[in-house]
């Protein structure tokens, strides 16, 4: 039986319709099944690399160093910001209700009993501390609440321009400070600012004379020391030790208070012509850190606690910030660092960081009453 072209093609245009249904509803079916599947999968653990936000008690030139090394060995990025305690504590409380940083790092531990008062700063055992008999036995290093912990030490002293003061007017003690021939030599920083070295050096002095005359004897002779040291000082008055260490090392003054490895630093990365000086009745000064309440990053602020306090963080402590290492791996400290109990026999041993603490806005106070002799 003959089958006619016109039947070809009545046949085709048939198939071709069937086949264009059949592929969209393929297509239909498969859309629907793509659809259901994304709506019953778990969203995808892809993400940004990690990232822990960090106000820093630091000079960037100082600190990013070992926030790049922390960086290299655990991928975590380090958003820091660099100031002054003073300021750091101002911004973690202002932003209380809502947090921004996830570690406060360096400084005093004056600072962090502040901070702790006022609820910005949370608790957290490190589990290399659990065990550290020596370390959990000196309240000195640590919170009994784990809202800080020291990774380090240090010890104040007087830092000398060499370039400026001629060794036979090297001072050798806070008193001589005071003395008539230093006037127009020193710099000093604001207490309120610098909550570190200038609220710990002036917490310093107002303790000894607590302990040698008494209250309220000792608020006089504090005053007076004061009175004259700042009558000694040339302006500006330093926000923090960075300004100091720059404004002595490039030639303003000639002599500043500062941690000892502060001039040694300096004179590395910045060629300033800067040494210290011991002195006793002394800060022995553990150097804190501590996660911020609420933080944004909690898991990348606890790594990063865990890091400094591993071997590989202390490791870079003496090399970085040429200060000791706080933990028992044997590590050498720098050549001209004392040792933990070489400190010791320069320290005073009754200085009380939460009396420093405490007492901080009445030292400010005293401080400002007489500041206008610098800046008047």
């Amino acid at each position: 039986m003959a089958i006619s072209k016109s039947l070809f093609k009545e046949i085709g245009a048939v198939s071709g319709k069937a086949i264009a249904i059949i592929v969209a509803v393929v297509i239909i079916i498969a859309a629907i099944a793509v659809g259901a599947y994304y709506l019953t999968q778990k969203p995808s653990t892809t993400s940004a690399p990690q990232e822990v936000v960090i106000y820093a008690d630091y000079s960037a030139n100082v600190a990013q160093p070992f926030f790049n090394n922390f960086t290299a060995d655990t991928g975590i990025k380090v958003v820091a910001v660099y100031g002054s305690m003073g300021d750091l504590v101002g911004k973690l409380v202002a932003s209380k209700s809502s947090p921004q940083a996830d570690v406060l790092f360096g400084g005093a531990p004056s600072a962090y009993i502040g901070a702790a008062d006022q609820g910005v700063l949370a608790s957290y055992e490190p589990p290399a501390l659990k065990n550290y008999s020596a370390y959990i036995n000196n309240p000195a290093l640590y919170a009994s609440n784990w809202t800080w912990y020291s990774f380090t030490y240090n010890i104040l002293g007087i830092v000398v321009n060499t370039n400026l003061i001629n060794q036979s007017m090297y001072p050798h003690s806070w008193w001589d400070l005071t003395n008539p021939e230093y006037k127009g030599k020193i710099v000093i920083e604001n207490p309120s600012t610098s909550t570190t070295t200038g609220l710990g050096f002036f917490s310093l002095i107002y303790q000894i004379y607590i302990q040698k005359y008494g209250m309220p004897a000792a608020t006089t002779y504090f005053k007076q020391y004061v009175s004259a040291l700042l009558n000694n000082t040339v302006s500006p008055i330093a926000p923090d030790d960075e300004h100091a260490e720059t404004i002595v090392g490039e030639g303003t003054g000639g002599i500043t208070v500062d941690w000892i490895n502060g001039p040694v630093l300096y004179h590395e990365l910045d060629g300033y012509p800067l040494i210290p000086i011991m002195v006793n009745q002394n800060i022995l000064g553990p150097t804190a850190m501590g996660i911020v309440a609420g933080a944004p990053h909690l898991s990348a602020a606890e790594t990063f606690i865990n890091w400094v306090l591993s071997q590989q963080g202390q490791s870079l402590l003496p090399k970085i910030f040429l200060k000791p290492s706080i933990m028992p791996y044997n590590i050498t400290p720098p050549p001209y660092f004392p040792t933990l109990q070489q400190e010791e026999q320069y320290a005073f041993l009754n200085y009380s960081q939460s009396w420093t603490a405490e007492n901080a806005q009445n030292i400010t106070a005293i401080f400002n009453q007489y500041s206008s002799e610098v800046t008047g």
